[in-house]
Formats: C-alpha cells, sequence, structure tokens
C-alpha cells in the first residue's frame, strides 16, 4: 500500500512538474533561446578580452575593448574610429518602453514612437537580460506554474539581476502625473551590504565601464598597462559568469550579491525553460 501511494505521489508530481516545464517553454519559449544567446555572448565578450589581454598593440587591446563593449549593448562603442562620446541606444531602446506606457498626458506631449530597436535579438546582453526578467517576473503570477518552478524562476531572476543590475523602469508621479523613472528603491529593505555592492547595479557595467576606460585612455606606448586594464576585464566578465562568495559559505548561491550567469542556466534547467 504505502509503495503504491509513493509510485502514484510520484507520478503526479512528476506529472505537475512536467505540465509547469511544458507550460514554461509554450507561453515563455524565447527566453530560453535567449539565455542561450546570452551564454554565448558571454563566452565571446571573455575570448575578446583574453585577446585584449595578449595583444601586440595597444590598438589591438582597443579593438577587442570595443568588441566586449558590443556585447554588452549590442553597438559598437564607436571610440575605436573617433574620440569623444561612446555611442548608446536611447532610454526608451535601452528599457524597452514607450512613453505610452505612463501617463496618456506625458505621452501626449512626447508622443508614442515606439523604441528604435524592438526584436530582443538586435539587443546586447544587458538588452536581453531585461526582455527575460520582464518575461519572467511575469510568470511569478501565473497559476499554471508550480511553486517549485516559480521558485527556480525567482532564483533566475535574482541571479540574472546581479549582473545586469537590479533597476527597473517604473513610474513616479510629478505634479499628479505618471512619468517614467529608474527604480531601484523597490529594494529598501536589502541588506547594507547589497547598497555596498556593484550588484545592486549590475556586474555587467561594470565591464562597460572596464571597456570604456581602456577606449578612452591614452596609453602613450605603455602596452604593458593596456594589457593589465584588459585582464581586470576579463576578471569582471569572470565575475559574471561565476557569480561570487559574498558571504564566504564556501558556496555560490543563486541569490542577491551571489549568483551569476552559472547560477542563471541552472536554475532555468530547474525551471524547465533549458
Amino acid at each position: 500500500m504505502h509503495r503504491t501511494l509513493t509510485i502514484v505521489l510520484m507520478v503526479t508530481l512528476g506529472a505537475a512538474l512536467s505540465h509547469s516545464a511544458e507550460f514554461l517553454r509554450g507561453d515563455y519559449g524565447p527566453v530560453g533561446d535567449h539565455l542561450a544567446a546570452i551564454e554565448e555572448m558571454v563566452m565571446s565578450a571573455h575570448e575578446a578580452a583574453t585577446l585584449a589581454a595578449n595583444a601586440a598593440t595597444i590598438e589591438q587591446v582597443k579593438q577587442q575593448a570595443d568588441v566586449v563593449y558590443s556585447y554588452v549593448w549590442g553597438v559598437s562603442s564607436g571610440l575605436v574610429q573617433n574620440p569623444g562620446a561612446a555611442t548608446m541606444h536611447g532610454w526608451k531602446t535601452r528599457w524597452q518602453s514607450t512613453y505610452t506606457d505612463f501617463d496618456p498626458a506625458f505621452a501626449e506631449r512626447y508622443g508614442s514612437t515606439p523604441p528604435q530597436i524592438t526584436d530582443p535579438e538586435d539587443l546586447g546582453i544587458i538588452g536581453r537580460g531585461r526582455y527575460i526578467r520582464r518575461k519572467l517576473t511575469a510568470s511569478l503570477d501565473d497559476h499554471d506554474i508550480d511553486s517549485e518552478s516559480k521558485q527556480a524562476v525567482a532564483r533566475l531572476v535574482s541571479s540574472l539581476n546581479n549582473v545586469i543590475g537590479w533597476m527597473r523602469m517604473d513610474n513616479g508621479v510629478t505634479k499628479a502625473e505618471l512619468q517614467p523613472r529608474v527604480d531601484l528603491t523597490y529594494q529598501w529593505d536589502a541588506p547594507k551590504t547589497f547598497w555596498q555592492s556593484s550588484a545592486d547595479t549590475g556586474w555587467l557595467f561594470e565591464v562597460q565601464a572596464q571597456a570604456l576606460n581602456i577606449l578612452k585612455s591614452n596609453y602613450r606606448g605603455d602596452l604593458v598597462t593596456a594589457r593589465q586594464h584588459a585582464r581586470d576585464m576579463v576578471d569582471l566578465i569572470d565575475k559574471c559568469r561565476d557569480g561570487i562568495d559574498a558571504n564566504d559559505d564556501g558556496e555560490v548561491s543563486a541569490a542577491m550579491m551571489e549568483g551569476g550567469l552559472t547560477a542563471v542556466k541552472l536554475a532555468a534547467q530547474q525551471a524547465g525553460l533549458l
């Protein structure tokens, strides 16, 4: 009797998990494709940074740093050819948002033009990551997904946030009108260590900043320093990929300040997305 009951429970649980995984792959299927693409882009960025760290000339160091920047945003910095300000997508493309997402009066003033890029496949790691987060955050309220899969999705989102930043596009009220705001204060009850870490705004932005430092620095023939800066960029990409043991317990957990893209992949597999 007990053996029969155990088998029935296992079959029932397995069917429930299978249903959730099937549902996630169906309704959120593109998420798995984007996660796989992000993994490839991070690997390619790591290869470019490694090439920069071993480059024969400063020019080659800068060229590979621009490749890294391109994987972060999906667009070249433009600094290899022309000094000055780096090329950057507008805020609507970066956040995949429009004025119509907010107050109608606000949209009436500024129009309803969509972002210049609307296909996540044309965005870099950050853009795809934000797309994934938006899709999966919505899934946490879905009644067709079991609690275990939802927990895996929550772990995935937490680890992804460490990489791309915990900021989100929200709204704020100015003169009784809803206007766009980049919001991080929704994590107001996070521990002090969170606010003192770089996970709050995202480890990938450290990679971007390092790439820009290399691209904008006048090394005056100092190849040794340029290479060292590139090696530092490799280490920053490693952090995005591997995460860090923030609480010194000997493990990297899929949690705030710890999990990186390796934890993201594991959680995606547990949720049935990969």
